[in-house]
């Protein structure tokens, strides 16, 4: 830890004057971490001394950013920071869509006609930005200066295919079975030969080998429950420390290596390592041609979804992550120079307490599994087919994310739409841990005024999705397995993510005005000098600094 306490005091050591508007930068740096609360950043500040700390200490940190959509979902998150458009716009508007014209759901960057490159077999999903139907940064600096470089990695495809957006040199995802990076033909540039090499195997063999060790050097904070929660279960045993030997081999049968990258930090450690050698092997940020590095943090997400966010896991997770940003920031400003970049740093989403937890704590929670979610859904389908004199289902398909009726019954025209759909959103309603129903009724109609009316529009494309979205009363986690969290909400502890933005030359600054996430790409554009004929979603918020 000395190591790191000396770097970060030459780091804020660094004299700085405010930055000049369009001052040329070499690179801009995007680190999303995947499931980061904003309240990390306050709920552990005693025990952030080095990346975070810096960034905290000399950054313009937003105190009060939201995503201001509905489904907060990793892929509408990533496509929304990206573009600075929301999902009804940018397409993209959750990871997996229903497609209310085929009839069922499939994955919403699915692309069939793309092929793997830099390997010789893998069984991923074919996918691509081909969906994104906006522009990303990259994409923007790109048309600006035919010279300039875009390159992602995330461990997710959909994290780094969407930051990465549509004309990006190359994006890379991680292959749990090679343990290697991997990318498809949808890019054109060659397929780099180091990365075929560069595998987790090798790089980050001392740590898998070791296992994740929770740091004793860390005392907990009150906010945190116990090493082993009753609803930890996720494919690690519920206790530290996390080895090969002690994933649940229920659930973890092969590829264990890469299997510990995505549920431990040293898959983002990895992630890191590996955007440091694109700045390295790519040449990025070396000329007056401004390159763009997008990066997603994508174990934070498993670690969350499986531990929740008062466990040690976490904790130990942003302990780690501290000292893993500041290396990645040492080296930047070794390799580019402190002056030459400009980094942000965000989050796709944030998440939900388990309720258990917060029920421990006095507050109203509950998880409603599966079974009751369909039973009540059953229950209410059966009520209206009795009120309408129907003997056909009213309800086709229902989960957490909505309830789709039976359209055909509405096409023999002795059914009055309209009526049916509302008595259908009133029942929903009145289920205590459905916050709100709203139906495309709802969305088409400017006068409705329905709480979170706003950030459901801003999550709906008429081609996909349910026709009626719920969202579940707040602490409650609806259609649910028995252990873990979630998130998806536009409740404020799903939308309520970190916003820092350092700038060369430019102090810090807290700024508690609110913001949002589609923000970024007008602000950063603004920034660099770069104007675009674009009416964005989002906003400029280079005037407040």
């Amino acid at each position: 830890m000395k190591k790191y306490s000396i770097l970060l005091s030459v780091l804020l050591f660094i004299m700085c004057k405010p930055l000049e508007k369009h001052e040329k930068v070499k690179l801009v740096v995007v680190i999303s971490i995947d499931q980061m609360k904003s309240e990390y950043l306050s709920r552990f500040n005693p025990q952030l001394e080095a990346g975070f700390k810096y960034l905290l200490d000399s950054a313009i940190v937003y105190t009060n950013a939201h995503h201001n959509h509905a489904t907060t979902t990793t892929a509408a998150g990533h496509a929304t920071l990206a573009t600075g458009f929301f999902p009804s716009h940018n397409g993209i508007t959750d990871n997996t869509v229903y497609n209310r014209t085929l009839g069922y759901k499939h994955y919403s960057i699915e692309d069939t006609t793309v092929r793997f490159v830099g390997i010789e077999e893998c069984n991923l999903n074919r996918v691509s930005a081909k969906p994104l139907l906006k522009n990303a940064l990259g994409d923007y600096i790109k048309e600006s200066d035919n010279e300039s470089k875009s390159y992602s990695v995330a461990l997710k495809d959909r994290a780094s295919i969407l930051m990465g957006g549509k004309t990006a040199n190359r994006a890379f995802w991680f292959d749990a079975a090679s343990t290697q990076m991997v990318s498809t033909d949808y890019y054109e540039e060659t397929y780099p030969n180091w990365a075929k090499m560069y595998t987790a195997n090798d790089v980050m063999q001392a740590d898998i080998s070791r296992g994740w060790v929770l740091d004793q050097s860390f005392s907990t904070i009150a906010s945190i429950s116990s090493d082993s929660f009753e609803r930890e279960r996720g494919n690690f045993n519920p206790w530290f420390p996390h080895t090969l030997a002690s994933f649940d081999t229920m659930r973890v049968t092969d590829s264990k290596a890469g299997a510990f990258m995505w549920n431990s930090p040293y898959g983002d450690a990895f992630v890191l390592e590996f955007a440091q050698q694109l700045i390295i092997n790519q040449n990025l940020g070396t000329d007056d041609h401004i390159d763009v590095l997008s990066i997603g943090l994508s174990a934070a997400d498993v670690i969350g979804h499986h531990f929740g966010p008062n466990s040690y896991e976490v904790l130990d997770y942003y302990n780690k992550m501290d000292f893993y940003l500041a290396e990645f920031i040492e080296k930047l400003n070794h390799d580019v120079g402190k002056d030459n970049y400009i980094l942000v740093l965000t989050a796709d989403h944030g998440v939900a307490a388990m309720p258990e937890y917060l029920a421990g704590q006095g507050i109203d929670a509950k998880r409603i599994l599966g079974d009751q979610f369909d039973a009540d859904m059953a229950e209410i389908n059966t009520k209206l087919q009795d009120a309408f004199s129907l003997t056909d289902d009213i309800i086709l398909k229902a989960n957490y994310g909505g309830v789709e009726p039976n359209m055909t019954i509405f096409e023999k025209g002795n059914t009055d739409l309209n009526i049916v759909i509302n008595t259908l959103t009133n029942e929903l309603e009145k289920l205590d841990y459905i916050a709100g129903a709203y139906s495309l009724l709802d969305i088409n109609d400017t006068t409705c005024i329905k709480p979170f009316i706003t950030q459901i529009r801003n999550s709906h494309r008429d081609e996909f999705g349910y026709y009626i979205k719920l969202v579940p009363t707040e602490n409650y986690l609806i259609d649910m397995r028995r252990n873990g969290t979630t998130h998806g909400t536009p409740h404020a502890y799903d939308t309520h993510v970190p916003l820092i933005v350092k700038l060369p030359k430019q102090e810090g600054q807290i700024i508690e005005k609110k913001a949002y996430t589609v923000d970024i790409v007008p602000t950063v554009l603004d920034l660099i000098g770069i104007q675009v004929k674009e009416n964005f979603d989002g906003t400029n918020l280079a005037p407040s600094f």
